[in-house]
């Protein structure tokens, strides 16, 4: 181990607040608010439930109360940073199982204030009144937030605009790390976790307009501090100890990956969303995240955990990310495998226009930006359509407008056969998930072989995906976006319409040569 091994973890420390403020700045509200009730009310009970489950497996081991209640409540916590990343690289942030799972990330992160205020009181839990300090530091941190809150909510629109009105990138990268490290600072003057006060200033700066001016801006240094901070990890892992705890930690780490995908898919099945859905998300929440490391070390500071508990730990969170991406491929032949069953597939829920029988209509699959679009266009055009949504927020207001709308996944069959599928002339398909895509045109060329087939594929490997399928017109935003930009530059050049013409086909050859 080197000899400044404090000082070295001094600077991890840094890591973890630039993490955490890179993460309150991705926070988004109004994200949340679109899967609230699902997200809020399942995150808390998933919380709830597989930190009381996994507490008990711990006191089978004979772990000290105080310890497991530490272990099973960063157990309980999901990675942000790295399913948002896994989502973002699949182009799934915008599908109903990705925004429920950024949804329900979101109400994590915002739990861990509280668990965080809340180890103070328990490192002092073995003499008396714990319950008095329990409050007393719940009540403090309650006031600190609120106090970085609202005063983050007046000064920081006026600072970071101020900042960025002089143009300079050197002033934005120190701006942005002297708020995250002075915030951090403030809070840890009150005994409140310096990685929280960091986050607090992400989440406040998140409101503003240069949010993500900031992001860019502070990332590669966040990144070089981050990488300290997960190489300063291993000062904290006894390979010894590892070594003869290993099965116990692989068994820990399988039990959690488990337990956290059962509990995510029976409450995804209770409140409503069902088959593939349901699967996508409890594989993707059921590692453990980078809060825990923070909910780790701070108690063994705190002397609630020891070295070799706070080891265990952190080793078997980092094997449950190294295998998130895994959980992610398992995504498609898991559904694949439970679909065969018919107890695991979703059914579909009727809107109130149900009973009209439709013929030579479109069926709009999925209803946001996209699909909103086009909806709008078919009614002005008065085109006969049918909305098939699984978000339920989505449905209402879809059904509020007078709109035929189904609430269901369009992977399912019977949701396809109850809008029409078999008397449509087209389907739409405006849902980013590249799973539904291939269930959807795979079922409609089977139960209608006529019908004629739209879809959408963000990444090059979505659209030759669509292409294999055969699949009527696929738009890839991306791509047109850059010949509309082409389209008009040349014009403004002057250049004539067949030269322009011939210049946008090229590029679409081009870019079909590149597919194949």
């Amino acid at each position: 181990m080197p000899g400044e091994v404090s000082s070295v973890e001094s600077l991890s420390e840094v890591g973890i607040i630039l993490l955490l403020f890179s993460v309150g700045i991705e926070l988004s509200l109004s994200k949340l608010s679109r899967v609230g009730n699902v997200a809020v009310v399942g995150s808390i009970i998933q919380m709830l439930v597989v930190g009381v489950v996994v507490f008990n497996f711990l006191m089978l081991f004979n772990f000290p109360s105080a310890v497991a209640i530490v272990l099973a409540t960063g157990f309980s916590l999901s990675s942000t940073a790295v399913v948002v990343k896994m989502l973002e690289d699949r182009a799934e942030t915008e599908s109903i199982h990705g925004e429920i799972s950024i949804g329900w990330l979101l109400t994590q992160d915002l739990a861990v204030i509280p668990i965080i205020a809340l180890l103070p009181a328990l490192a002092g839990s073995a003499g008396g009144g714990w319950i008095s300090e329990a409050a007393s530091s719940l009540f403090v941190s309650g006031l600190i937030v609120a106090i970085v809150f609202f005063i983050g909510r007046m000064v920081a629109p006026y600072l970071t605009h101020l900042i960025a009105s002089t143009e300079s990138r050197e002033l934005l990268v120190l701006g942005g790390v002297a708020l995250a490290l002075g915030t951090a600072y403030f809070t840890s003057l009150f005994g409140v976790s310096a990685a929280l006060g960091a986050f607090l200033a992400g989440v406040v700066i998140s409101e503003t307009q240069e949010n993500h001016a900031i992001f860019s801006e502070t990332r590669p240094l966040r990144d070089i501090f981050v990488i300290l901070f997960f190489a300063t990890l291993g000062f904290f892992i006894d390979p010894v100890n590892i070594l003869n705890s290993l099965p116990f930690i692989l068994a820990l780490a399988v039990f959690v990956l488990v337990i956290k995908t059962l509990v995510v898919y029976i409450l995804m099945y209770l409140l409503g969303y069902k088959g593939k859905t349901a699967v996508n998300v409890s594989l993707s929440l059921n590692q453990v995240g980078e809060f825990s490391f923070v909910i780790f070390l701070s108690s063994q500071a705190m002397g609630i955990l020891s070295h070799e508990q706070a080891s265990v730990g952190v080793a078997t969170t980092l094997i449950t990310l190294l295998l998130t991406p895994l959980m992610f491929r398992l995504m498609a032949p898991s559904w694949r495998f439970m679909k065969s069953f018919k107890m695991f597939q979703g059914k579909y829920h009727k809107g109130h226009k149900a009973d009209v029988k439709f013929k030579n209509h479109i069926i709009v699959c999925g209803f946001g930006r996209m699909g909103s679009w086009v909806g709008n266009a078919l009614a002005h055009a008065k085109i006969p359509f049918v909305v098939i949504d699984y978000n339920q927020r989505v449905v209402r207001d879809v059904q509020a407008s007078g709109i035929p709308v189904f609430y269901g996944d369009p992977a399912e069959s019977d949701v396809m056969e109850r809008a029409g599928v078999r008397e449509a002339r087209a389907v739409v398909i405006a849902i980013p998930d590249r799973v539904t895509q291939e269930e959807v045109i795979s079922y409609a060329k089977k139960a209608n072989p006529d019908i004629h087939i739209f879809g959408r594929g963000h990444l090059d490997v979505d659209v030759k995906t669509l292409t294999d399928l055969k699949v009527d017109r696929i738009i890839q935003p991306e791509f047109e976006a850059s010949t509309i930009v082409l389209k008009d530059i040349l014009r403004l050049q002057g250049k004539k319409k067949d030269y322009v013409d011939e210049q946008i086909n090229s590029l679409r050859r081009a870019h079909t040569v590149s597919l194949e």
